[in-house]
């Protein structure tokens, strides 16, 4: 982590490559024990956009009822995937590693990008991915698995990811009766959440896929919390709210003020803050041994529900 402290810079294009070279050695070493956990792969809809992957807790690691956690990652809508190629091939499976020795079903699913989609289909995919999941339990009972808990979902989001999960909460036509009674928590980790504080490199992408700037301020996360009915406040999950301290300033001002926009609309939530990270860093650091107290917090945060 002293080397991340080193990149001066904060902006996503400018630490990409110098964070991820930091920590793919990190990563490297420990290969063959993120790969070592349990995991399989499966369709949850028409196209090779709509896989997920299931890391399983070993029996040492799983206890009587296991959590299930969703992650979405981040890509500012118009790239990501849940195994990134070479060399960052262990990535997101070091994630999921990381959550699934805590005791967790931890699933990852990929979700269309642009050009291909406009919200809230990116959404709809993911969505789409926990209700597989609550269709098929059959398939969670596996490895060290013996009783999924499918009354305790939680779903955590990365950057456009975390977008992509509020969306899912808050848009009364993404809501399943049979999936959202169960999502008993939810993690928004420095998302986008504001027209205003859009980060410049996101800025193309989220115009391809929100469309023009009207349309923008009305459907990213604070303009759907704003125009919310009273029900729909009233049904979301816990909520825990991130961002990692060398976040680009765009985002820390976005986390601050849907902060404020949630408050306004009565809502209590908890919050973190990742300390000594960038943007990319949070989820490399996973399963390195490095850097992983924000997943720990994460993790006594669920716990605690």
């Amino acid at each position: 982590m002293d080397k991340v402290a080193e990149i001066q810079q904060t902006d996503v294009p400018e630490i990409l490559f110098p964070t991820v070279g930091i920590f793919l050695p990190l990563l490297e070493a420990e290969r063959e024990k993120i790969l070592g956990t349990s995991k399989r792969a499966f369709q949850y809809g028409a196209t090779d956009r709509h896989k997920l992957d299931i890391y399983y807790p070993s029996s040492a690691s799983a206890s009587s009822k296991s959590p299930i956690l969703f992650f979405c990652y981040g890509g500012g809508f118009n790239t990501g995937a849940r195994i990134l190629p070479p060399p960052a091939d262990l990535s997101y499976g070091n994630l999921g590693s990381y959550f699934a020795d805590q005791g967790f079903i931890t699933i990852i699913p990929d979700y269309r990008l642009v050009p291909d989609v406009q919200h809230p289909e990116a959404a709809r995919d993911v969505r789409d991915a926990m209700q597989w999941v609550v269709d098929n339990p059959e398939k969670l009972a596996f490895g060290g698995v013996t009783e999924p808990d499918l009354d305790a979902l939680f779903v955590m989001g990365h950057s456009a990811g975390a977008m992509n999960v509020f969306t899912i909460l808050i848009t009364p036509e993404l809501y399943s009766a049979t999936l959202h009674p169960k999502i008993k928590g939810a993690v928004l980790f420095a998302g986008a959440y504001t027209f205003e504080e859009m980060p410049s490199f996101m800025t193309a992408p989220v115009e391809q896929y929100y469309g023009g700037f009207e349309h923008q301020k009305e459907k990213l996360p604070l303009g759907l919390l704003q125009a919310a009915s009273d029900e729909k406040i009233a049904s979301l999950p816990r909520l825990l709210l991130g961002i990692a301290e060398r976040d680009p300033e765009s985002l820390v001002n976005a986390s601050k003020n849907f902060q404020l926009a949630l408050e306004a609309r009565g809502l209590t939530y908890d919050k973190f803050v990742a300390a000594g990270h960038n943007h990319i860093s949070v989820t490399f650091a996973l399963s390195t041994g490095q850097g992983e107290e924000w997943a720990s917090d994460v993790v006594k945060w669920i716990r605690s529900a």
